[in-house]
Order: C-alpha cells, then structure tokens, then sequence
C-alpha cells in the first residue's frame, strides 16, 4: 500500500490542546476510512508568506 503526506493548516489563535483534539479528529477520519496514520509531528506555530482570509 503506497504511503501519503498530509499537511493542514489550523488558525493561529487555537491553543495546544485544540490542536491535539483536531489531530485526534483526523486521525480518527482516517482510520473510519480504511486508512492509519503512521506518524504525526508537530511543527508548531509558523507564519504563512501571505494572508488567507485575514489571517498569517
């Protein structure tokens, strides 16, 4: 089975916690779906190169 990468992008204004009850949201999209999540990292907070809906 071939592996894939996955990135999403969360509003700079969540805390910790609520960036780990949506990794745990994903995930669990992911395996009702027949897929697994392998690995997941935490890059921590990163500003964008441009806005998106007001937001960097």
């Amino acid at each position: 089975m071939p592996y894939y990468e996955s990135v999403f992008i969360a509003r700079p204004d969540i805390s910790a916690a609520q960036v780990g009850t949506l990794v745990e949201s994903l995930t669990a999209i992911a395996t009702e779906n027949g897929g697994s999540v392998k690995k997941d990292e935490y890059w921590g907070l990163k500003t964008l190169t441009y806005k998106i809906k007001k937001n960097r």
